[in-house]
């Protein structure tokens, strides 16, 4: 099955937690979008395959949301998973800090032993999440590990965090020291700071700029990490990411200090800090070892295909033994307002998703006529399919080179009505399963998931399934206006439907009974007004023969009264209101089709009569 990740993010540190991952998800052909929920990431990864807004995310219905941020859109789709967005620093308390539980997440991918104990044992008190231990992506380019080369001067890394508490930007000493370090031609300086600090602390350590110092404005530290012999940091978690080289760190006023990095509490000291870290004692390279071993024990850069391979078996896994997560509303309403959206309705299940083996095959068909404006779309949602039949009426725009990419199987034929052409179709298909999808028409993803898992055991009494339409005018859905009740017969067996033998609005016939299906069919029926009016035309001459059969002499109640109350109809009754001017439009138009379908009628008859 190709399953659909959402790597959701707040801020730009996010993104190389989240690059690892999405090359793996792509390298395993599944799909994979970005979302964050702050603008300036939303920039930030505009060049990525991104959801753009929330309602966006919702229609792509991700079976995985990998979260790189503490919170996280609960009605969105898929079971939500927690990645991390660094290690635990010991900035705060452990209930304070990394091992706050928001309620929001559905799994936690654990970093390592030190990290996975304690979530264990929250999980146990809680019951509502699961653990697993599978490393962090983000430090996945760092292996496997390369010795560097030595150079004449060390090459040290600055990071720092942004709370001025903890933070080591923050100090004017700090700052002239590492200034009178970087010009004495002894040393060279990398750094990178937080990107949520200040734009002014920022400013001075780029004036710091020289032969010697160099200030890099990116979050992929991998990179500036390879180049560096040690560290000089303060409480930030990107010291335990540098430490996994087995390199020496130099802290400055660390909350924590531990002995595997050297701290120092005044500037200067750092000198004589740098010299000892570059000389690498036993016994500081030991406690290195010992700490990388309870904190991160992979060395394989494949912590990334460990976390997939782990969300994927929860995704299918039987989750019952989970219990509720609690209400958490003060947060859901903090999230509602970061996002500016009310979902007007969400599931708070863990959801499962069956595993899709041995279901039955599937041919779509796609009727077509000059649909190179529509066709590529609606391909693409059909990528589920195994096999895909075009039958066109003889395009002469750009349709059949746009089927031929998607290596549909095309079929050509004079077209006569919609009815005849797709029964005309269905007995070609080569399975025995039948989608049949209009090319202004699209598979939802939802709806996809769906299909799979009915094919994977059709009800044997079924012949086939209603599948409901969300309809679009002028790119709007419309909600009421006579539309809200659309549904056709779409997915079917082969050999037991038929569509009725009518010009227009032929709906098919089976020979036993018929289920439905719950998501729907997204129907992008009109995009303007002419294009609408044109096709009404088009049908009431078709219906004029239908319809020839079955009336009798036209008069006043023809041509005045059943327009009149065909515009009541969908306007108040089918409360077309609600849906604002294209309701009005779309029931006042659905008036003109009714007289329209009469006026063809009597000029069919007159000619008739000549």
């Amino acid at each position: 099955m190709k399953y659909r990740f959402l790597i959701y993010i707040s801020h730009t540190y996010g993104i190389p937690i989240g690059e690892p991952l999405e090359e793996e998800i792509k390298r395993l052909g599944f799909e994979v979008k970005w979302f964050a929920d702050l603008e300036y990431t939303q920039k930030a990864i505009s060049g990525k395959e991104v959801c753009n807004t929330v309602e966006e995310a919702i229609y792509y219905h991700p079976h995985i949301v990998l979260t790189a941020t503490d919170s996280v859109a609960y009605f969105i789709p898929g079971i939500k998973v927690q990645i991390f967005h660094g290690f635990l620093a010991n900035k705060h308390s452990m209930r304070k800090g990394h091992f706050r539980i928001r309620s929001f997440f559905d799994l936690y991918c654990t970093q390592g032993p030190s990290t996975t104990s304690v979530f264990n044992e929250k999980k146990k008190k809680l019951g509502f999440f699961e653990v697993v231990e599978t490393g962090w992506s983000k430090v996945d380019p760092l292996f496997p590990l390369v010795p560097k080369p030595v150079t004449k001067k060390p090459v040290i890394f600055i990071a720092s965090t942004f709370s001025p508490k903890y933070s080591l930007a923050y100090q004017e000493s700090m700052i002239q020291e590492i200034k009178r370090l970087s010009e004495t031609g002894r040393y060279r300086f990398l750094c990178v700071l937080h990107p949520k600090l200040p734009e002014h602390i920022i400013n001075q350590f780029k004036q710091l700029e020289g032969p010697d110092f160099t200030y890099y404005n990116t979050t992929d530290l991998m990179p500036l990490f390879k180049k560096a012999d040690l560290m000089l940091a303060d409480t930030t978690s990107a010291i335990t990411e540098f430490i996994l080289q087995e390199k020496p760190v130099i802290t400055f006023n660390n909350s924590k200090p531990g002995p595997h990095f050297i701290n120092i509490k005044k500037a200067e000291d750092l000198e004589t800090a740098i010299i000892k870290a570059v000389e690498k004692p036993a016994g500081l390279m030991t406690a290195i070892k010992n700490y990388i071993q309870i904190t991160h024990p992979y060395f394989d850069g494949k912590s990334s295909k460990r976390v997939i391979e782990a969300t994927i078996d929860f995704l299918h896994k039987d989750k019952s033994y989970l219990k509720k997560k609690p209400l958490n509303l003060v947060r859901k309403y903090k999230m509602r307002k970061l996002l500016n959206y009310e979902p007007l309705k969400w599931s708070s299940a863990v959801p499962t998703l069956p595993k899709i083996e041995n279901r039955k095959k599937l041919s779509v068909l796609i009727p077509t006529f000059n649909e190179e404006a529509n066709l590529e779309q609606a391909l693409q949602s059909v990528d589920f399919a195994d096999e895909i039949i075009i039958v066109d009426s003889f395009s002469t725009d750009k349709t059949l080179e746009i089927a031929k990419r998607y290596s549909a199987t095309i079929l050509q034929r004079n077209y006569e009505n919609s009815a005849s052409q797709k029964n005309w179709a269905i007995p070609q298909a080569t399975h025995k399963w039948v989608l049949i999808i209009d090319a202004d028409e699209r598979i939802t993803p939802s709806l996809k998931d769906e299909i799979l898992i009915t094919l994977q055991n059709p009800d044997p009494e079924l012949a086939g399934y209603w599948i409901y339409r969300r309809n679009h005018f002028k790119n709007k859905v419309i909600s009421y206006s006579g539309w809200q009740n659309d549904k056709v017969i779409r997915l079917f067996r082969r050999d037991q439907c038929k569509y009725e033998n009518k010009s227009v609005h032929a709906e098919i016939k089976c020979t036993n009974k018929i289920g439905i299906l719950q998501n729907k069919i997204d129907h992008f029926s009109f995009k303007s007004e002419k294009q609408y009016v044109d096709k009404l035309r088009t049908y009431a001459f078709w219906q004029a023969k239908d319809y020839d059969k079955i009336t009798g002499k036209l008069t006043a109640y023809h041509f005045i009264l059943k327009p009149c109350w065909r515009f009541f109809k969908h306007y108040v009754l089918q409360q077309g209101f609600r849906d604002g001017l294209p309701g009005y439009t779309i029931s006042k138009l659905q008036a003109y089709a009714v007289r329209m379908r009469y006026i063809e009628l009597r000029h069919l008859r007159n000619t008739k009569k000549n």
